[in-house]
């Protein structure tokens, strides 16, 4: 909200210079109501994200301004998983077959039931042959369940 409120003081002053009114703007009750007006839309009030899973499915959707849009991977038949840190947390990216998409640990971790069926696909499609990058491997702790293990002895079996 911050940054929406300086961003809009930033728009009223530019105007006002450009008109050769100085900040003049700033007297002007007209141009507060801009400012809050402004500063209340860029914070997008009418967005939010659901999240919900299925025993092997995971689907986001984002709704903005009543248009929502849909993100969801097949989690017991992910195809690659990698894991990175950005910002304040963790994030995790989910490919399958068809495509993927990115979402946050602290997203997904909100509700521990949408969790768990979520590293239970991630362990299940490890231990399919799913390839989960060195970070993900650290970050979800891969290394201390069965899944890793289970790759490797299905790729032995196979050579």
């Amino acid at each position: 909200m911050l940054i929406g409120f300086l961003g809009m003081l930033l728009m009223v002053a530019v105007i006002s210079l450009t008109a050769g009114a100085g900040l003049s703007g700033f007297t002007a009750w007209p141009m507060w109501i801009l400012i809050v007006v402004g500063t209340v839309l860029t914070t997008s009030p009418f967005s939010y994200f659901t999240y919900s899973a299925g025993a092997d499915w995971l689907l986001v959707e984002r709704v903005r301004w009543g248009v929502r849009k849909r993100g969801w991977v097949d989690l017991y038949e992910l195809k690659r998983i990698d894991a990175s840190f950005g910002g304040t947390t963790f994030h995790l990216w989910l490919f399958d077959k068809d495509l993927g998409f990115s979402r946050s640990f602290q997203e997904l971790q909100q509700d521990r039931r949408i969790w768990d069926l979520v590293y239970n696909g991630i362990l299940h499609s490890v231990a399919g042959g799913a390839e989960p990058s060195k970070q993900a491997i650290g970050i979800l702790k891969l290394n201390e369940t069965p899944a890793l293990r289970l790759r490797e002895s299905a790729r032995s079996s196979e050579e």
